[in-house]
């Protein structure tokens, strides 16, 4: 599944990407997109407290930032 929250401010893609992670189920994996640092650090920080993999974390070539998750 992909969310794409490319430019929303905070803290909406951290509330919006909390939401879709409490829905997923066990080895589900969603990208999250984001054009904010801050957003970006935000939801990898919670991915990890809810007990999430961080699978990857880049940046593409227009600036936007791909946080890839899984849930054990």
């Amino acid at each position: 599944m992909i969310l794409d929250l490319s430019g929303e401010a905070c803290p909406v893609p951290l509330v919006k990407s909390r939401r879709a992670m409490d829905k997923m189920e066990s080895g589900e994996i969603l990208e999250i997109i984001v054009t904010n640092e801050d957003s970006k650090a935000n939801i990898v920080m919670a991915a990890e407290e809810l007990g999430m993999e961080v699978k990857r974390v880049n940046r593409d070539k227009n600036g936007r930032w791909h946080v890839i998750v899984r849930k054990k």
